[in-house]
């Protein structure tokens, strides 16, 4: 990596640094609390305030802590390879590398968090059991195996022509299958934890925070995949057409709308709050 690479990746682990120490403070704790309440659209009632933040606060804190880990085993991984043989590739790596950190940052913190109730205590139970396609809207969980697929397609097929393929690339392929399959593997783990609840609400603030966790997760093999896509494509198409610099732009300009156009739409279609449209369709009462 240059210098600029090494500022850069340093700039974002001590932001996860100044996060994670933000998740032992009050203030901060409330007012993330707040805001997540916000974005799902869900009342926060002082009887679950203190356990609603905590489980924000574990949540926001394993992503942070994941967010140095992924960043700084790039950078070190990135610091052995040939700087000149993997430049193109090495940022996409980067912004992976910290993708798939956060990635198993809450799945660890997800594991970790105790249930909200005393399960001899439970009051209310859901009738029917729930699946991934409840908390991940079909475009976010389709999309991050189309965009793997894609990646493992055109890797395969830069390296059937005989295209220049590093070891940097090698990597996102792996890692993004590897995210893959850790967020269906880990992420069924945790739908099929119990649910204990005194009310639909509770269960309805266990789902919220259950959904962000999982919506995290399979964000890692999206990114991994897209900038596996972009590299490949960079150099497969470079080897096609002698190292046309123009063309190598174009592949990074469609992929870059292809993603924008994939983000707006996600945006539009609010789905942190998928989960409400999906097990909470007529709101979850008090």
């Amino acid at each position: 990596m240059n210098n600029t690479a090494w500022i850069v990746a340093a700039l974002i682990a001590a932001f996860g640094i100044a996060r994670a120490f933000g998740t032992y403070q009050p203030a901060q704790r409330e007012g993330r609390a707040a805001a997540f309440a916000r974005a799902v659209a869900l009342v926060l009632p002082d009887a679950l305030r203190p356990v609603v933040t905590e489980r924000v606060a574990l949540r926001n804190r394993g992503a942070a802590l994941g967010l140095v880990a992924g960043i700084a085993t790039t950078a070190l991984v990135l610091a052995t390879n040939d700087a000149n043989s993997a430049q193109f590739a090495s940022p996409f790596l980067l912004i992976g590398g910290a993708f798939a950190g956060v990635a198993v940052g809450v799945a660890l913190a997800a594991a970790r968090a105790s249930a909200p109730l005393d399960p001899q205590a439970v009051k209310y139970a859901r009738p029917s059991a729930v699946t991934l396609d409840d908390y991940v809207a079909p475009l976010e969980r389709a999309g991050a195996r189309i965009v793997v697929a894609l990646a493992v397609i055109t890797v395969g097929a830069a390296i059937a022509t005989g295209a220049a393929v590093s070891g940097v690339l090698i990597g996102l392929v792996v890692l993004g299958v590897a995210a893959l399959i850790v967020f269906e593997v880990a992420g069924r783990r945790i739908v099929g934890r119990g649910q204990p609840a005194e009310s639909p609400r509770h269960l309805a603030w266990d789902d919220a925070v259950r959904a962000s966790v999982l919506r995290d997760m399979v964000t890692a093999p999206i990114i991994l995949g897209a900038d596996a896509v972009v590299v490949a494509g960079g150099a497969l198409v470079d080897h096609l057409l002698g190292g046309s610099d123009l063309a190598q732009i174009a592949i990074v300009v469609v992929c870059v709308l292809a993603a924008a156009g994939l983000a707006i739409a996600s945006i539009t279609s609010n789905p942190q709050r998928y989960f409400l449209r999906r097990l909470w369709p007529a709101g979850a009462a008090a």
